[in-house]
């Protein structure tokens, strides 16, 4: 009867340092318990067909494409290295970019960025507007800011509930100038 408790106790033992670690590998939270809802390591720099029309066209025009009812910039954006951000379900908002500059390789020439995130709430056929947008104060873009490079960790006021189909874009610094983006989550 010894050994069969003993054989049971050392199993027990042995097999603690699996299940801790399958159990923590399962979970994908931050200390609060909220879930990520989305991980990305992929940005679309705005580009054709979905660049705005340019003011010395007198732009933006109201046919100009939108993505989540958001113009994109008229002038072409890209992600020249790295970005890894994510959306948490409680609304918490970090994002890691590397090298946001314009699309034919110039410098960046923003002193702060923006981030977006729009959430489908409504099921389309229901109301005009199905998404919800919630915008960031600006951030700060990291000296040089030719690099483009800038960090968030933001908590989102007014996260809408549901919030599917999640889309985080990166806007223009300077709401005075208008809703643009640079870059949307995709490829």
């Amino acid at each position: 009867m010894f050994r069969k408790y003993s054989l049971i106790l050392i199993l027990s033992i042995l097999a603690m340092p699996a299940l801790a670690a399958s159990s923590a590998k399962s979970e994908d939270h931050h200390p609060k318990g909220a879930k990520i809802i989305l991980h990305f390591k992929s940005m679309f720099g705005v580009d054709a067909p979905f660049l705005s029309t340019p003011p010395s066209e007198k732009g933006p025009l109201d046919s100009d494409p939108r993505v989540r009812d958001v113009l994109g910039d008229y002038q072409s954006w890209k992600i020249a290295k790295s970005v890894d951000g994510k959306l948490f379900s409680d609304g918490k908002l970090i994002i890691n970019i590397k090298g946001l500059i314009f699309g034919n390789g110039n410098p960046n020439d923003e002193d702060h960025f923006r981030a977006l995130v729009s959430c489908q709430t409504a099921p389309d056929s229901t109301t005009d507007i199905p998404f919800s947008n919630v915008i960031t104060d600006p951030f700060p873009v990291h000296k040089p800011i030719g690099k483009g490079n800038a960090n968030i960790k933001v908590q989102l006021e007014n996260f809408p509930s549901p919030c599917l189909a999640p889309a985080v874009m990166i806007l223009n610094g300077d709401s005075a100038e208008g809703d643009v983006w640079f870059a949307v989550t995709g490829f």
